[in-house]
């Protein structure tokens, strides 16, 4: 376990805190040690709230499939990862990394909901109440521990996160009028567009042919449009992966199949605002 760890790995700053403002998403990068022991820490957010984190090089080598991370020292459950190779080198990757306390982010599982039913407005006080403690979070977090050798872990020296986060959260803001949605309006909104059957809109028959014939798997990212009707007006792929069928077939199902209830204020007016899905392509084994 994490909290039994010792003797850690320690790197320290090689490099500034970066903001990118990338064309369908936003990325907040840190380089740590140098040389064989560089290491890259990577924030990418394509929608407000939604962020992955990543950790790329030689340090970050796993024997395990799944390892685990934690800011410090306000962070006590440990992140799920997974571990994986790339061009550059071990890569250990996090979905949907919410960096908030553990007893909010305790509150944000067990207020999912159950499936079919959509979730009830959210009370917009309690929105800021979130904002305020993710901030808190980010300004008291300055270490990322990650549990990559069980009981030698490695943790990235990043100092206070505070303004790079609040950077980095900006970044996600002003990238909604890139795509055409009212920031101001998005604060107001309680319900987020819903459909209770997207699973329904893909299936085994969508995997594209020549992928499937070659073996070829992929995760593909879209973030749809969605008017004021529930009609979804466009759709962009975020995948990074190179095979364009994977992503042409995601966007062209979704544009024929999917509708939702529409985004909606607290006086029940509905709005435009957009989506975002996550496909997996996966061959049967």
């Amino acid at each position: 376990m994490l909290m039994g760890a010792t003797k850690p790995v320690r790197l320290q700053p090689s490099s500034q805190w970066a903001v990118d403002y990338a064309e369908n998403s936003c990325r907040l990068v840190r380089i740590f040690g140098e040389g064989k022991n560089q290491i890259i820490l990577n924030f990418e957010s394509e929608a407000p709230g939604m962020v992955d984190m990543f950790v790329m090089g030689n340090p970050a080598a796993s024997i395990d499939s799944e390892v685990y991370g934690r800011f410090l020292p306000v962070q006590g459950k440990p992140m799920k990862g997974e571990a994986a190779r790339s061009e550059r080198g071990p890569v250990v990757l996090w979905h949907r990394v919410t960096m908030l306390p553990d007893d909010f982010a305790d509150r944000f599982e067990k207020e999912d909901g159950e499936a079919g039913v959509r979730p009830p407005p959210i009370d917009l006080k309690r929105r800021d109440e979130v904002t305020a403690a993710h901030r808190a979070f980010a300004a008291q977090a300055n270490e990322l521990e990650v549990d990559v050798r069980r009981s030698r872990p490695l943790i990235l020296e990043t100092g206070s996160m505070g303004e790079a986060i609040k950077a980095f959260d900006k970044c996600s803001r002003d990238s909604l009028k890139d795509w055409g949605v009212d920031p101001d309006v998005e604060e107001k909104i309680v319900r987020r567009p819903w459909s209770p059957d997207v699973r329904s809109w893909f299936g085994p028959s969508d995997y594209p042919p020549g992928m499937a014939r070659t073996g070829a798997e992929s995760d593909v990212k879209v973030r749809l449009l969605v008017d004021a009707t529930g009609k979804v007006t466009k759709c962009t792929s975020l995948s990074h992966f190179k095979e364009k069928e994977f992503n042409d077939v995601v966007c062209d199902k979704f544009m024929k199949r999917a509708h939702f209830e529409p985004a909606e204020l607290a006086d029940g007016t509905k709005v435009p605002s957009y989506y975002v899905n996550h496909v997996i392509f996966r061959m049967a084994r």
